[in-house]
């Protein structure tokens, strides 16, 4: 009888994990089908320029107020300055940005960085970006001058 018994345990937990071998392998193929089927995200960038066309029909209808043009503009994406190339022989400069934490291009001034977003002029020690005709100023960040690890003496 016992031999029955330990037979009934062993197809039992056999079954078990047989069962969640199975619902493991749907639940992993799920995933991946989803992951490489599903529709791409809508990208930042033109959900900021559809935006930027909304404010300006609003201002247009509602009245606007002067902007000073080199004051600030928000972008909608995190744009940050690493570093210039200077211009030579008549031809423009490029500027080095960060897109987003995640993308690293070199501009050329007059070009586009994004949909909507032109590097409109670039100096010495900063770049001004152009979003609709407002002009943002994005400056290198300053360089941390740490001063020198002191030598320990040797005893």
């Amino acid at each position: 009888m016992s031999l029955e018994r330990s037979s009934l345990a062993q197809t039992a937990v056999v079954s078990l994990l047989t069962f969640a071998a199975i619902v493991l392998l749907g639940l992993v193929l799920a995933y991946w089908t989803w992951a490489w089927l599903a529709p791409r995200p809508e990208s930042r960038a033109q959900v900021a320029v559809q935006t930027g066309d909304r404010v300006e029909a609003a201002q247009g209808m509602f009245g606007s107020a002067a902007q000073d043009r080199n004051t600030a503009a928000p972008t909608g994406i995190a744009i940050r300055l690493l570093g210039i190339v200077a211009a030579t022989g008549g031809r423009g400069g490029y500027a080095v940005v960060q897109l987003e934490a995640k993308q690293i291009l070199a501009v050329r001034e007059g070009e586009n960085v994004t949909p909507g977003i032109r590097l409109a002029e670039i100096s010495t020690r900063q770049v001004i970006l152009e979003r609709g005709g407002i002009r943002e100023t994005l400056a290198l960040p300053e360089k941390n001058t740490a001063p020198a690890p002191a030598l320990l003496p040797i005893q």
